[in-house]
């Protein structure tokens, strides 16, 4: 499982990015897609670091966070692949309740990241009409990263 975290938090960092601070943006000052709104006390601490010149200690920490915050806890290491990807990918993006929440046995990983679409399609805020192109984005290359690995 360790080589399927590996994948699933490289992919979701390279669309994260670093620090982003949106105005139009509910999840305030983010860094490595934590959100200082949810998580104010690792942003300080990520801010810190980076500060301090340790960008490789502050990305460390972040993946670890990742990893206890996110991958555990939506049960990613007893899921099968692709599933436990897109589902890891979809908590940072979308929230661990809604990723659960998307969850259908009898669909297939594709299932799950048009569910991801349609999420995001139905929201009305300033942001998610700002974002929804990148959300968009970022699902089909989800799915082609996916795609190349199954060989569907």
């Amino acid at each position: 499982m360790k080589k399927d975290f590996d994948k699933a938090v490289k992919f979701t960092l390279l669309r994260e990015g670093f620090i982003s601070d949106e105005p139009d943006d509910p999840g305030k000052l983010t860094i490595f897609g934590i959100s200082s709104k949810w998580y104010p006390k690792e942003v300080t601490h990520l801010k810190k670091l980076i500060n301090e010149g340790k960008i490789d200690k502050a990305k460390q920490y972040a993946i670890d966070f990742f990893y206890k915050e996110f991958w555990l806890k939506v049960n990613c290491d007893n899921l099968p692949y692709p599933f436990n990807l897109i589902i890891f990918d979809t908590a940072v993006n979308c929230g661990r309740s809604r990723a659960r929440k998307f969850i259908d046995p009898y669909d297939d990983w594709r299932d799950y990241l048009f569910k991801r679409i349609e999420y995001h399609a139905s929201l009305k805020s300033i942001n998610a009409k700002k974002s929804l192109r990148g959300w968009i984005n970022r699902c089909v290359k989800l799915y082609r990263l996916i795609k190349k690995r199954k060989k569907v």
